[in-house]
């Protein structure tokens, strides 16, 4: 299955908006060798290694049937980058630009080159902070008659600093993602 989210980057003062995509299946595939790589081992609830059919996937049998679950012990590098694959839509690598630049190794710099591998960025507009208020605000403004003008104008102002703060946080995400890619040269 190909997963798409959407991704930041900055451009000249701006956010540049990208499309990032990836098939579920090299994902998996990458992170199981990345896991291989750093030594991790699974093992059940009791810390007991498993015999491993070399992929690290976390499984939940049938409802029919017992349940039970496989444990990792995994390196914590490896649970940031299984993280990209669940949640948001925005993908950050700000976790791993944390962790990195407090574990600066050339085992993990090896091994994000490798996963990064698996993700295409396509281009997909610049996202620009004025165009983005401006858009909400017109759509607020088509809606005024519902309120009445002091509940208008907290909405607008409430709405104004929420936008403002949005922006910031994709800023430092957007910092962050280009730190990463420089750091093993990957340039979109």
């Amino acid at each position: 299955m190909e997963i798409k989210k959407e991704f930041y980057m900055p451009n000249k003062g701006v956010l540049s908006l990208y499309n990032i995509s990836y098939l579920e299946s090299d994902f998996n595939l990458i992170t199981d060798k990345i896991s291989t790589s750093l030594g991790n081992r699974k093992v059940d609830i009791n810390g007991n290694l498993l015999m491993s059919n070399g992929f690290r996937s976390i499984k939940l049998e049938d409802k029919k049937i017992p349940s039970y679950r496989i444990y990792l012990e995994e390196d914590s590098f490896l649970k940031i980058l299984t993280s990209i694959n669940y949640g948001h839509d925005i993908i950050s690598f700000k976790e791993i630009d944390t962790f990195l630049s407090e574990n600066n190794s050339l085992k993990y710099l090896k091994a994000l080159k490798e996963y990064l591998r698996v993700f295409n960025f396509e281009y997909k507009e610049n996202y620009i902070k004025e165009k983005v208020i401006e858009r909400v605000l017109d759509e607020l403004e088509k809606n005024r008659q519902f309120y009445k003008v002091e509940r208008f104008l907290d909405q607008k102002y409430f709405l104004e600093i929420a936008l403002e703060t949005d922006y910031k946080k994709k800023e430092e995400i957007a910092q962050a993602n280009e730190r990463v890619l420089n750091l093993v040269n990957r340039k979109i």
